[in-house]
């Protein structure tokens, strides 16, 4: 099932993956389906689980280091064009289905720990402002790298993490 719908997604964005089509791929029965998932959004964000994998929460003993092993990780996802494609479709299917939304929200959430944690250690080291808003940070450091990949189109160079993560250090540390 998992592979079907992955790849579903992969060939036509989220609004490609149905129950039916999935069924007719995997093999599976329908009802097999909803046994497993309670709807077609679940079934969509556990194959966009699968694709991703697991990230762990680096603990290098520096934020930058942290925050560099967590974007690597990320970059091997992120650099697949079609990963671009499918991010997009997930992104505009959210906006027309509040159902679809809340799953995607919830699905951000677990793929976000990775960076929340290297946030949270950078703040128990003294590397970030204590007074800083852990989730609006963690959204900060990802701007640059989602902007220049999904709104530029440009694969991430080693050069533009360095330079992305000397401004992000900068802008997260106590003020002094």
């Amino acid at each position: 099932m998992l592979a079907a719908a992955s790849e579903l997604m992969m060939e036509g964005g989220v609004e490609a993956v149905t129950v039916d089509e999935v069924a007719r791929r995997s093999g599976v029965a329908k009802s097999t389906m909803y046994r497993h998932f309670e709807s077609v959004d679940d079934l969509v964000i556990a194959a966009l689980d699968q694709m991703v994998g697991e990230v762990a929460a680096p603990d290098s003993g520096s934020l930058r280091a942290d925050l560099r092993a967590v974007v690597l990780a990320f970059r091997g996802v992120i650099e697949r064009s079609q990963f671009r494609c499918l991010f997009a479709s997930m992104l505009v299917r959210s906006l027309d289905d509040p159902e679809f939304a809340r799953v995607f929200r919830r699905a951000q959430e677990v793929r976000h720990a990775p960076l929340r944690q290297a946030i949270q250690r950078g703040i128990a080291r003294g590397e970030v402002d204590p007074a800083i808003d852990v989730d609006q940070a963690m959204y900060f450091v990802q701007g640059p790298f989602i902007g220049k990949r999904l709104i530029e189109d440009d694969q991430l160079t080693e050069d533009d993490i360095e330079v992305f993560l000397d401004l992000v250090v900068k802008a997260l540390a106590p003020a002094t």
